[in-house]
Parts: structure tokens; C-alpha cells; sequence
């Protein structure tokens, strides 16, 4: 399966790991990406199916919901492709 991330997840996600970074020691930024792709890509593999997100402007799009930590991950998920759409700070 492929793993797709879609530009404006992308961002979203190297704009956290850089505030990361500033916030904590040498590194910290990079480890926090690594983590975070990290469990995209078991999710990916994982071929999960899970239901379509409550949240309205999300559903809409027919996106599925995964959350990391406090973090939302909405996604697409065809046979041939994983596409993480949006990275999305859960109390938003």
C-alpha cells in the first residue's frame, strides 16, 4: 500500500516538529517527525478501516479519524493508497 502525505498535512506536521524543536533540546523536533510518521506508516499497514470523522467539515470529505496523542489524523484509504489529508491539534 502507499503511503501518501498531502501537502497541507505535510506542513502542518514539519511546522509542529520545528515548534518542537524550539520549545525542547537538540533533536527533540526530529524525533517527534520520526514518531509521528512512524505511526502513520503502522496505521497505513495496519489497513485500518476505521469510521468516517464526526466532525462535520471533516466528514464531508469523507475522511477517517485517527488520533495520536491530542493530534488528528484524517485520512483517505482506497486499495492502492494511504492518503493522510489533514494533521489537526485536537482541541481545535
Amino acid at each position: 500500500m502507499e503511503l501518501i502525505i498531502k501537502p497541507r498535512a505535510s506542513n502542518a506536521i514539519r511546522k509542529v516538529a520545528s515548534y518542537v524543536e524550539e520549545q525542547n533540546t537538540t533533536g527533540s523536533g526530529t524525533r517527534w517527525y520520526d514518531k509521528v510518521i512512524a505511526e502513520i506508516s503502522a496505521l497505513a499497514k495496519s489497513k485500518a478501516k476505521l469510521a468516517l470523522c464526526k466532525n462535520p467539515s471533516l466528514s464531508r470529505f469523507h475522511y477517517r479519524c485517527y488520533t495520536y496523542n491530542e493530534w488528528i489524523i484524517g485520512y483517505r484509504i482506497s486499495e492502492t493508497k494511504f492518503e493522510v489529508c489533514r494533521f489537526i491539534w485536537g482541541p481545535r
